[in-house]
């Protein structure tokens, strides 16, 4: 464990983590275009043959007495995970981190701070990364929820108070229109590479990651502020949305027979499903 510490908190670590990702992400995106054919429909049996625990929703009984098996996320071993040296290095990395540092302060947090108090801090993170959204819609070609989402910046950033309050919402029924860079890349086709733990963020996936690389950088606090407050504040919002659900971590590992492969598993079903949808 000492040596994956002396590994992951390398100064260089990142810059070529980075690099890494970027090529491998060119590189199968590209085999991937080459390998379908254009009037192929097959991709969830692409998906099925490499994970075809995820698949058992789609199979129909054959009569209305026998149903379609349900999947077994915990027990499937056999996906290809060429990270895997890496990524249980940190996904262990990250547990120690879960469990002796921020779920106890989240559990503290979560008796110190009103429901109500909460609400807010996350209504206003929520508002200030509404531009991103907006301009993943228009790239989407969705315009109509990219204005949607101007709506909602232009009424709870004033009527709301900094967007602490959503009258967006409660006055006027515009609902929450959320979307990354993640899902208008996987609208144009590109896949999401392969699954990757993340220092702190936890489970991911190359599409991912550049998503969230790239809106870190689109995020209005970059430019509204400066260093160590950038990164304080924007940590903070992550600690935010961690908080809530702290404990369902410890449920879900405690529960698993393999946590890593449970949670692993579990994430690429979502993925996929998300794609399928």
């Amino acid at each position: 464990m000492g040596r994956c510490f002396q590994y992951l908190w390398n100064h260089e670590f990142k810059k070529h983590l980075l690099f890494l990702i970027a090529g491998i992400l060119i590189i199968f995106s590209a085999d991937t275009a080459a390998a379908e054919p254009a009037q192929d429909t097959s991709r969830m049996d692409i998906w099925c043959e490499r994970m075809p625990f995820l698949c058992a929703r789609r199979i129909k009984p054959t009569n209305t007495e026998t149903p379609a098996p349900k999947p077994y996320i915990v027990g499937y071993t056999e996906y290809h995970d060429p990270l895997k040296g890496y990524n249980k290095c940190m996904f262990y990395f990250n547990d120690k981190l879960y469990r002796y540092g921020l779920i106890p302060v989240a559990k503290a947090y979560n008796k110190i701070m009103p429901d109500a108090a909460q609400t807010s801090v996350g209504n206003f993170f929520y508002n200030i990364k509404i531009p991103i959204y907006a301009v993943n819609h228009l790239l989407q070609l969705k315009p109509r929820l990219a204005g949607r989402n101007f709506m909602r910046l232009g009424i709870n950033s004033t009527i709301g108070i900094l967007g602490l309050f959503d009258p967006a919402k409660s006055w006027f029924s515009i609902e929450k229109q959320e979307t990354h860079l993640d899902d208008t890349l996987a609208q144009y086709g590109i896949g999401y590479g392969m699954y990757i733990v993340l220092p702190i963020a936890g489970s991911s996936d190359l599409r991912g990651m550049v998503s969230g690389l790239t809106e870190y950088y689109l995020n209005p606090i970059v430019y509204l502020t400066e260093e160590p407050n950038t990164t304080l504040i924007q940590g903070y919002d992550y600690f935010q949305e961690f908080a809530p659900n702290a404990e369902n971590y410890e449920i879900l590992y405690d529960k698993s027979d393999d946590s890593y492969i449970f949670f692993r598993n579990f994430y690429l079903q979502g993925v996929l499903r998300d794609e399928d949808f």
